[in-house]
């Protein structure tokens, strides 16, 4: 099983699915959530089973860590990739 470390913290695929679980259940429709696909401020997006996510946010909901905390595109990215989600250029 691989671990990343972010910040301190040790990351493995099953805590950025939970994440995207408890997201879900939040938001029935992932647009709810700022209305992120519609804000040029947020560039990327995690797509798994046909649905997108904020990845900045999905990895502060792993984490713990504050977005305020860390930066989004390739610092964020990067984490998600080496734990094999396809992080994508939001559409």
């Amino acid at each position: 099983m691989k671990t990343v470390v972010f910040k301190g913290v040790n990351i493995i695929a099953q805590d950025i699915l939970t994440a995207m679980r408890d997201f879900d259940s939040q938001y029935a429709d992932t647009n709810e959530y700022d209305s992120w696909l519609y804000k040029k401020n947020y560039k990327y997006a995690i797509e798994r089973n046909g649905k997108l996510y904020p990845c900045k946010h999905i990895l502060s909901r792993a984490t713990g860590i504050d977005t305020a905390e860390f930066g989004g595109g390739e610092q964020t990215n990067s984490v998600l990739r080496q734990l094999y989600f396809h992080v994508l250029d939001k559409p």
